[in-house]
């Protein structure tokens, strides 16, 4: 039995099949196969701006910063000290966690336990969470992401960017481009403000999700929520294009990404009370592996956002994959103190 039919009482088949046998319910989903319902919070895929501007009337506090060696993010999710924590998911810009760029919305989530990725273990985390997104997210004038209608939290960017052909495309989550284009984008980004081209870039926030697996696949004993944060570097390491020619998209998108992932932290802090503990949100290295970012790149973005947050009332967790990275804590602390 898969994790799916475990969960929902139904293996994930066709899309439509499968589509047909959950009800949304305001902030929960409900299987009509086994009845079970589970808490999917509210979905939004906010811009950098706007949460800028929510941000604005923060009360004062103290940022700390500690780096954590994890071994399955997914256990994370339901240890009782991070109730409550916003967790940073290394997505793809359609909020989903396709294995590459040929996967589609059709293909289902079930797969998502085969592979052992950041972004997968999170979803699974949340996995009730994970079925709205896939089957359910409201996109243009319909719900549900299809092959042929996405998610994409780079399209206000592309349109401010304009130009009579697009400068990089987006393809199931995944970012494309070439040299001459991204070499002419170069000298547009030059001639626009960085901070109004920031403010552009979105990522996908789903807040007070049900966490459904305690490890896997344990349910947990006791329920819990947490919030999660769908962000995406640029799959840079799936082009024949050089670093040098994606360096200037790719740091913006990146700065935009942690700098949005700490600002919608930090709104949880407007709800508490003053001696009340700071909200904790844990980060992720966006956009290495596979998606080829350079770790300087992933440095100076998380420095930065810590920067443009201190003195904000935050608990910020860096993860650590397996073990302790000392030259990615001592570069993003060189970073922050850059700023």
């Amino acid at each position: 039995m898969s994790w799916f039919e475990q969960l929902f009482g139904f293996p994930e088949t066709s899309y439509e099949d499968t589509r047909r046998r959950f009800a949304v319910e305001g902030t929960t989903l409900r299987s009509l196969a086994n009845d079970r319902v589970f808490g999917i919070g509210t979905f939004e895929t906010p811009s950098l701006a706007s949460l800028r501007e929510r941000a604005a009337a923060l009360p004062a506090g103290r940022l700390s910063l500690t780096h954590e060696v994890v071994g399955d993010v997914l256990e994370l999710h339901a240890r009782p000290d991070n109730r409550g924590a916003l967790f940073q998911v290394a997505s793809q810009l359609n909020c989903l966690e396709f294995a590459g760029p040929r996967e589609v919305p059709e293909n289902g989530i079930t797969a998502y336990a085969s592979d052992p990725t950041q972004g997968p273990a999170c979803a699974l985390a949340a996995a009730a969470a994970t079925v709205y997104r896939n089957y359910f997210a409201p996109v243009g004038d319909g719900h549900g992401q299809t092959r042929e209608r996405q998610l994409d939290n780079l399209d206000g960017l592309a349109a401010r960017l304009g130009g009579p052909v697009p400068y990089f495309d987006v393809v199931n989550g995944y970012t494309w481009s070439d040299e001459d284009r991204l070499t002419r984008l170069r000298d547009v980004l030059a001639r626009h403000e960085r901070e109004d081209l920031l403010g552009e870039v979105r990522i996908g926030l789903q807040t007070d999700v049900e966490v459904t697996f305690a490890r896997r696949f344990e349910e947990p004993h006791r329920r819990t929520t947490v919030s999660q944060a769908f962000c995406s570097a640029l799959s840079c390491g799936y082009t024949r294009v050089g670093l040098d020619h994606w360096e200037p998209l790719a740091t913006l998108v990146l700065d935009a990404a942690y700098e949005a992932t700490l600002l919608a932290a930090a709104q949880g802090a407007a709800d508490r009370s003053p001696d009340a503990e700071p909200p904790r949100v844990w980060l992720t290295f966006l956009g290495g592996g596979a998606f080829g970012n350079r770790k300087a790149w992933i440095a100076a973005a998380i420095g930065r956002a810590l920067a443009r947050l201190e003195g904000t009332a935050l608990d910020v967790r860096v993860a650590h994959h397996r073990r302790h990275d000392a030259e990615m804590a001592d570069a993003i602390e060189r970073a922050r103190a850059r700023r």
